[in-house]
């Protein structure tokens, strides 16, 4: 059957199809080491970067660390999420509402990730180079642009080709072992005790991941998703439903959704909200594709 052949074949397709490469350069590569960010601005990369500081989601750190250059962080944002590597390294604070700003000037960096609003302007007043290519991530596309923009910018490119190299067969492994599957009706929402639900919806990470795992998003007519209210959960009536792992109670212990399929099968499941936009995320999206297909899991060997 030549399937290592096709399995290539498909991975190039999947990595140009989600970079947009007509042939040549991304657009943030454009011009040599500058970095459009999210405001579509031109960053110019200092000559070198030895220093760098992450003020915003633990993607970045992550994506350091993975590209080997846990040696070029001096400071990080604080979250329970940071991968284990960086737990010595000095923190700035939490990425939302804002980082310690005068703590990060103190850490002198050559490159500050992540900032966006008030805490990027104040830190670019200051002096310093922000470089945000993604202000949210809401594709694997976004995700791949964050990596080879940092690869670029601590100088590790081919690190980063071969990260997005790894994760892009991962997603279509994972794809091509569901693909025949029927396509069931799924959702992805959040129910923090005390709010109503909010769905994701098309154009939204948990959307896209969704449908590559083999489910049919019932909230795919909401653009990025939106506040729903319990009767409207009730109405679609998803055969499984993904939340993050604190919430999988506010859903199946909510005497309102009682008859939801999901509810009533026991297929509400929990998945770690950081591990959505992460380099883990094939993890994420094994995790989603076996519990919507797990017939596809039980007994294949390999793909």
């Amino acid at each position: 059957m030549n399937s290592n052949r096709l399995k290539r074949v498909a991975v190039l397709l999947f990595v140009g199809l989600l970079l947009g490469t007509g042939g040549g350069a991304p657009a943030w590569a454009q011009g040599g080491r500058t970095v459009v960010d999210d405001r579509g601005r031109e960053v110019a990369v200092p000559p070198r970067v030895e220093r760098v500081v992450v003020a915003g989601t633990p993607l970045f750190t992550e994506i350091l660390v993975d590209l080997g250059a846990l040696d070029k962080l001096v400071g990080v944002s604080t979250s329970p999420d940071n991968p284990p590597e960086v737990a010595a390294i000095a923190e700035v604070g939490p990425s939302f509402p804002s980082p310690n700003i005068e703590r990060i000037v103190e850490l002198n960096p050559d490159v500050v990730f992540g900032a966006v609003f008030a805490a990027r302007d104040q830190l670019e007043a200051a002096g310093l180079t922000v470089i945000t290519p993604v202000g949210f991530i809401t594709s694997i596309a976004d995700l791949f642009t964050v990596v080879r923009a940092v690869g670029l910018v601590v100088d590790r490119a081919a690190q980063a080709d071969r990260l997005v190299g790894q994760i892009s067969e991962g997603v279509v492994r994972l794809e091509s072992r569901v693909a025949q599957q029927t396509p069931k009706r799924a959702a992805f929402v959040f129910a923090a005790a005390g709010n109503p639900p909010f769905a994701s919806g098309r154009g939204s990470f948990e959307g896209e991941l969704l449908a590559r795992a083999g489910g049919l998003n019932v909230f795919s007519d909401l653009e990025g998703g939106g506040v729903i209210s319990l009767e409207t959960l009730v109405a679609r009536n998803p055969e499984v439903i993904f939340t993050d792992r604190s919430q999988v109670e506010n859903i199946t212990n909510n005497p309102l959704l009682q008859d939801v399929a999901a509810v009533k099968s026991g297929h509400v499941v929990g998945v770690k909200a950081s591990s959505l936009t992460s380099t883990r995320v094939v993890d994420t999206l094994a995790a989603l594709a076996k519990a919507l297909h797990p017939e596809a899991f039980a007994t294949a060997q390999g793909s």
